[in-house]
């Protein structure tokens, strides 16, 4: 049968009932297969990154930095709107990884840490700020 990926809107050919992403978005595995299962979640979360760095732009909203995406990274404007940390390294569906996604700004990883240094980090509910001596 033909789909569409959930991720990428792209047409993909399945004999599955169930799947709901591409095999270029989330990779192929066995279930017997744990090595290859793991690879599977590496791919799936990847590819989730991919489409939400897209949709915010593919680069660091502050300087421009576009470069690499793994130095581009989420932030929560308002940590009162956040459900969960993007990063976590859990797998939750695109609709959910997108919904948060679209919460935060994009930003690289220097621009992020230079916004934490100035508003300070959130640890339970306390707000700290960290000084460097």
């Amino acid at each position: 049968m033909i789909k569409n990926c959930e991720i990428c809107n792209e047409k993909f050919e399945t004999n599955s009932s169930t799947r709901i992403y591409c095999y270029k978005c989330s990779g192929d595995s066995s279930r017997k297969d744990n090595q290859s299962r793991k690879h599977q979640k590496t791919i799936l979360r990847r590819s989730m990154k991919l489409q939400a760095v897209k949709l915010l732009g593919g680069k660091c909203c502050k300087c421009g930095y576009d470069k690499c995406i793994d130095a581009l990274e989420f932030h929560h404007e308002n940590q009162e709107e956040k459900d969960f940390k993007l990063g976590s390294g859990n797998t939750m569906s695109w609709k959910d990884y997108k919904s948060e996604a679209m919460k935060c700004i994009l930003v690289c990883s220097n621009c992020h840490k230079e916004i934490h240094s100035k508003i300070g980090y959130v640890y339970g509910n306390k707000r700290v700020m960290v000084e460097f001596i």
